[in-house]
């Protein structure tokens, strides 16, 4: 298996493990090594023996390009112990290299691609789903705004929202709030109250945050999210659709998400959503460079863009 993302190997691994290994005989028939610590010797001892009290034996070698020695692995492919199976993993493998060339002519290859954009946002969605949960995509995508897009704390995180939902099926906005200072509901009070121009609103909910701890970087983050979405529905319209037929196609379903998101795309210009978009990316390299307090940067921030 082959991908440039360890954790889908190491959960694609853990799952096959699971289906082929019985949980009581894997003390006994598995074994897992990486590349550059383990011994062709031992590995191969491994495959030779008979499984014990078992049917099957499953040795994983992670990192295979690591493994000095490899091409010592084709005489053994070659004619393999039928009751030993064998897994090689990379998240650096080159099709083009020549372990991947020698050693998949004798194997078969499963190639994880990493989930990107749509992809991610259903990734995360079916990674609720196989929790018992349904989440709505719109939330799937705040989940990723919130958490950032490496796999590892997404699952992480999932992992936490489901276990502080309840028995609900069902994931709501403020189940998200487990994993945002301050909690997602005050987020977007502050999202949507710059999209509305509400000047008291928006600096409530943004000491709100910043009493909570909520990180600034996050809060710039998540801004800009907005006004990226703000712009995008902006140009749909100018492509011809209403406010709420391009708050539609960007997935705004439900009629309050769906009305505010309208109005906001209606009442902003596309210069103003520009100049806000500049004034997101300057805050944030102040932000980075530590020279002016963050409260100071996001007080300044709120009230140029509500200007």
């Amino acid at each position: 298996m082959i991908s440039p993302e360890p954790f889908l190997l190491v959960e694609a691994e853990r799952d096959l493990k699971d289906r082929l290994i019985p949980k009581g005989e894997q003390d006994l028939n598995f074994m897992m090594y990486y590349g550059w610590e383990a011994k062709l010797a031992d590995i191969l001892e491994f495959l030779q023996t008979l499984p014990f009290l078992g049917n099957r034996r499953l040795l994983v070698i992670r990192e295979i390009q690591k493994l000095e020695g490899w091409k010592h692995l084709v005489d053994y492919l070659k004619d393999p112990n039928p009751a030993s199976l064998l897994l090689m993993t990379s998240s650096e493998l080159k099709k083009s290299s020549a372990p991947f060339k020698t050693l998949s002519s004798y194997s078969e290859v499963l190639e994880f691609r990493r989930p990107y954009g749509k992809t991610l946002v259903k990734w995360v969605s079916d990674r609720f789903r196989k929790a018992g949960k349904f989440i709505d995509p719109r939330l799937s995508e705040i989940l990723i705004q919130i958490v950032g897009e490496d796999l590892g704390i997404i699952a992480t995180e999932i992992d936490k929202v489901v276990l502080s939902s309840g028995d609900g099926d069902q994931i709501t906005q403020e189940d998200l709030s487990v994993s945002v200072p301050g909690g997602v509901e005050i987020v977007f009070n502050l999202l949507d109250a710059l999209g509305d121009h509400n000047g008291f609103k928006a600096m409530s909910s943004l000491k709100t945050l910043m009493m909570n701890d909520s990180p600034p970087e996050y809060l710039v983050h998540m801004m800009a999210w907005h006004y990226r979405q703000l712009l995008r529905g902006k140009e749909l319209v100018q492509s011809g659709l209403s406010p709420t037929q391009a708050a539609a196609k960007m997935g705004k379903k439900y009629s309050g998400i769906q009305e505010k998101f309208a109005r906001q795309i209606g009442r902003a210009t596309e210069n103003n959503l520009v100049r806000a978009l500049e004034s997101l990316a300057h805050c944030d390299r102040n932000l980075k460079s530590g020279q002016i307090p963050s409260g100071v940067l996001l007080d300044r921030l709120v009230l140029e863009l509500l200007a």
